[in-house]
């Protein structure tokens, strides 16, 4: 164990060598098309990936780090850097966390699995798809997490009352894997889904220039997560056909329904709280209030006294501020780096290499390479919102080149951020892992099929809406 500890210790200490040396050297070739300040960004911006990546130091550590580090590094000042932090996504994302912690609190996600398990019978396929479907619905509004772990801790009684043993249940596999698949697609669904979408929106803006409205996002995300995911359990049923064809168990959840008893309490107060924000996320325009004002209105109406469903104290000790703080800095760096020229200096290089030509070939094609582009780039850059702060600089840089309108090729990037099918790093992915019924290579496995599917539909039907003149 100490050996082990001392090996960590010391590859801690090669990589953050590595980086910073990098870091040093490259700073002396400035590439042609770019001045010092707009390299300078870039490779800031890279390495707090790297760091990120490596965890060579804590992510939230590093979080704040890279921040002071540009400043200091001189390609734009601190206040400007800062200034970038405090953008609406990272709030958003803080939002959504405090929201899914009430929704599990209320016990209002057993009371919705009760209703979508037996929802299509009590055949082992039928409950598969059951399963997913319900965790991607939900997992369209409340953040993915939580909407998970209720699905979890509701399916492995199920499991164990029909001796699904772990390690040796297909049928189990199929079950677990497919509760975290079916919450990351269902992020996709809309912006509330996954605190990354509305981060990548206010990336959006503030690099491209343009905002897509909820109404917009769900346009394309709704279909593509319901389809994507119907598409994933019949690959899931296809690489784990269940050994078990009918699952016990599923009356006794009838009798637990009859016996919940109507809303009421808290579960009632949040309920209602929750349907009057959705509505008023799809009507911005009629309200005046935007998505990020409805969230905190609602978070703040729940903390009225007689509401009480947030208790501070408790919400912040369960809060995941690493994931807070990396966001707000991948958010202000991969800003100030657009601000200086980067995203049209890369999407200049892409376009003369190939975006160009594709661009020629239609909108379908385009997205359909800007989505492989994004998958395939999970591999070497897996924490998503990094991915997308390096990407939309150089995607919105494309759309202007190209006169292509920045949301229809500006979307997939920020929808992709939830798709880490293929790299399994995300929190998300290992709400069901402790359960032992499948390993990461299940995941990696599946997920390249089931991605593969999703960039089919997304890219489809992106450029179905978006040449009905439904994104403009």
């Amino acid at each position: 164990m100490a050996n082990n500890g001392k090996n960590d210790k010391l590859k801690k200490a090669v990589y953050l060598v590595l980086i910073f040396a990098g870091f040093a050297i490259l700073r002396n070739f400035v590439p042609s098309g770019l001045d010092q300040a707009g390299w300078d960004g870039f490779l800031v911006l890279f390495v707090a990936v790297l760091l990120w990546l490596t965890e060579a130091v804590p992510m939230a550590v590093t979080a704040i780090f890279v921040l002071f580090f540009g400043a200091w590094v001189g390609f734009e000042t601190e206040g400007t850097i800062l200034a970038n932090f405090a953008s609406t996504g990272p709030f958003f994302l803080l939002a959504a966390m405090i929201i899914g912690q009430i929704f599990s609190k209320v016990g209002l996600g057993k009371r919705i699995s009760l209703y979508v398990l037996p929802a299509f019978g009590n055949k082992a396929k039928a409950v598969l798809l059951a399963v997913m479907l319900g965790t991607c619905i939900v997992s369209m509004f409340l953040a993915d997490i939580p909407t998970a772990l209720v699905f979890f801790g509701l399916c492995m009684p199920i499991l164990e009352q029909n001796n699904c043993k772990p390690g040796e249940s297909k049928f189990g596999k199929a079950i677990m894997l497919g509760i975290p698949v079916g919450a990351a697609i269902g992020g996709i669904g809309t912006p509330a889904g996954s605190g990354m979408n509305a981060v990548t929106m206010s990336l959006m803006k503030n690099i491209v220039g343009v905002e897509v409205s909820f109404a917009q996002w769900s346009l394309v995300g709704v279909p593509v997560a319901v389809v994507s995911t119907v598409l994933a359990w019949l690959v899931l049923c296809w690489l784990y056909k269940p050994e078990i064809d009918v699952v016990k168990g599923l009356d006794s959840l009838k009798e637990d329904r009859k016996t919940i008893g109507p809303l009421r309490g808290d579960e009632l107060k949040f309920t209602i709280v929750f349907a009057i924000m959705i509505v008023m996320w799809f009507i911005p325009k009629r309200t005046g209030i935007d998505m990020y004002m409805t969230a905190w209105a609602g978070i703040f109406v729940m903390s009225l006294p007689g509401m009480n469903m947030v208790d501070w104290k408790d919400a912040s000790s369960k809060i995941d501020w690493s994931a807070f703080l990396i966001c707000g800095a991948a958010t202000a760096l991969a800003t100030v780096v657009a601000n200086l020229g980067t995203g049209e200096w890369l999407s200049g290089i892409l376009a003369n290499l190939f975006l160009s030509k594709v661009a020629g070939m239609g909108i379908l094609v385009l997205v359909f390479v800007i989505n492989i582009m994004m998958m395939v780039g999970h591999y070497p850059m897996p924490q998503g919102v990094s991915l997308a702060g390096l990407c939309l600089p150089v995607v919105g840089g494309l759309a202007v080149t190209l006169g292509v309108n920045p949301i229809v090729i500006c979307l997939p990037v920020c929808m992709s951020t939830s798709m880490l099918l293929l790299v399994p790093i995300d929190p998300t992915c290992f709400t069901t892992y402790s359960g032992g019924y499948w390993k990461i290579k299940d995941m990696m496995g599946s997920g390249v099929i089931i991605t593969l599917c999703y960039v089919v539909v997304a890219s489809v039907w992106t450029a179905v809406v978006a040449g009905l003149g439904l994104l403009s």
